[in-house]
């Protein structure tokens, strides 16, 4: 079947119509024909897959990596397509928000479209002549494309996956499954993590493996992981287990397992933006919930008078004690949990501006109706699925304004978009008497 692509709707579908019906194929850009094959055909709409590219796009590019399809699909778009693409998405899903009159969001590009990611996470495929690592067809638990070398991250991480090649020749150790290579931007070190069934691989792996490592690149560690059902057993193999990254003045420490934002300089911009809104406020009293590292919190700490940071994850709780430590913070007070389980507290610490980073699911329920029944002075949301976040806000909007809708570019070349929105909350009215 033969369509031409309207656009390009989030998460990266191409968006076509056959017969007045919406078909979703997983490859076009806009204005191309493309042949299709229908994969699901659905009442109201189809899904099909994309078999050739009939009339390309004087925009469409030819990718810098031969896996782009796994690692950043937009490769085959020119950036300025790009960021107005991801525009028109948030125009899209925001535009059904009650109230709320939306003629432009902003969307701020990333200084870097390539090399910027600090982190890479890879899979071993030990049934490939000779064994390789490669990343996971899109869609595919079974198939795999090799990876050599990849544009988004640095030419250091590229020369660990170019060693890698070589030492995978010697001895297999399939209870290997994946390497994931963090990157500190600020030092330069590499911290490597191995993922595996058992921990006599691991130690082989660190006898064979890690004295190359260890010459040919700026290594600060390497960490094993041996998965036991849904635990996971950290096991240091070789120098330290952590890295350390510096986001303006303040220092963060993160290990093997912390989440950390993967695009520093993008995270610089995002505080500048939050800054911009609370310098007129400051010192405010502040919450930083689902708080990871302490990352907003000690950031703004400069801005706050008092920090409440709420975090659930262990792993990330000892690296935030760690941070506060490094920075000097003292005004912070660390509440470990579900931020859904401190909403009390939250409501009696009466904060002038909360940080809220949730994960992909967005927020809880319970704690949207909790915020929105006693407002704070000012929200700032910074959100990785723009669908759930336009969820949460229409359950905001009734005790806030909407001051503002920003895309930020911390994904480049990947249908990914990270959005930040500040709410203010709406003046109570006086009780009619």
């Amino acid at each position: 079947m033969q369509l031409r692509v309207e656009k390009i709707v989030y998460p990266g579908r191409a968006l076509a119509k056959a017969a007045g019906k919406i078909v979703f194929t997983d490859e076009g850009l806009p204005g191309e024909l493309v042949e299709v094959e229908i994969l699901k055909d659905k009442k109201n709409y189809a899904e099909a897959r994309t078999l050739r590219v009939l009339e390309a796009s004087p925009l469409r590019q030819t990718p810098a990596c031969n896996h782009y399809s796994a690692c950043s699909p937009y490769q085959v778009m020119s950036y300025e397509l790009e960021l107005k693409t991801k525009q028109g998405q948030l125009l899209e899903i925001f535009s059904r928000l009650p109230g709320f009159n939306l003629e432009n969001i902003e969307f701020v590009p990333s200084p870097a479209i390539l090399g910027y990611r600090n982190k890479i996470r890879l899979r071993f495929n030990w049934q490939s002549q000779p064994p390789c690592l490669a990343y996971h067809e899109p869609g595919s638990m079974v198939s795999f494309l090799p990876v050599d070398s990849c544009h988004l991250v640095s030419d250091r991480v590229n020369r660990v996956i170019s060693l890698f090649q070589v030492l995978l020749k010697g001895e297999p150790l399939p209870a290997i499954s994946h390497l994931e290579i963090r990157e500190s931007f600020w030092t330069g070190q590499l911290l490597l993590v191995l993922e595996s069934e058992d921990q006599d691989s691991l130690e082989r792996a660190a006898e064979l493996w890690i004295p190359a490592l260890a010459v040919d690149s700026p290594l600060a560690g390497v960490v094993g992981v041996v998965l036991e059902g849904r635990r996971r057993i950290f096991l240091k193999l070789y120098g330290r287990d952590y890295l350390e990254e510096k986001i303006g003045q303040t220092v963060f420490r993160y290990g093997a397992g912390s989440f950390f934002q993967v695009n520093p300089p993008m995270l610089e911009k995002v505080v500048d933006r939050i800054r911009k809104h609370l310098e007129p406020r400051a010192p405010v009293k502040l919450i930083d919930l689902y708080a990871g590292l302490g990352t907003f919190g000690l950031l703004l700490a400069g801005s706050a008078s008092e920090i409440l940071a709420i975090e659930s994850d262990p792993g990330n709780i000892f690296f935030l004690k760690k941070n506060m430590r490094l920075n000097r913070v003292q005004h912070l007070a660390l509440a470990e949990g579900r931020s859904e389980d401190w909403i009390e507290d939250i409501l009696e610490f009466r904060a002038g501006a909360l940080v809220i980073d949730p994960p992909r699911r967005g927020m809880a329920e319970e704690l949207v109706e909790a915020l929105t029944t006693r407002p704070a002075g000012l929200i700032f949301y910074l959100s990785c699925n723009p669908t759930t976040l336009a969820r949460d806000l229409k359950k905001f909007l009734p005790g806030y304004e909407l001051l503002e809708i920003t895309g930020f570019d911390f994904f480049p070349r990947t249908p990914h978009i990270e959005t930040l929105t500040v709410l203010q909350a709406r003046p109570e009215r006086p009780e009619a008497h």
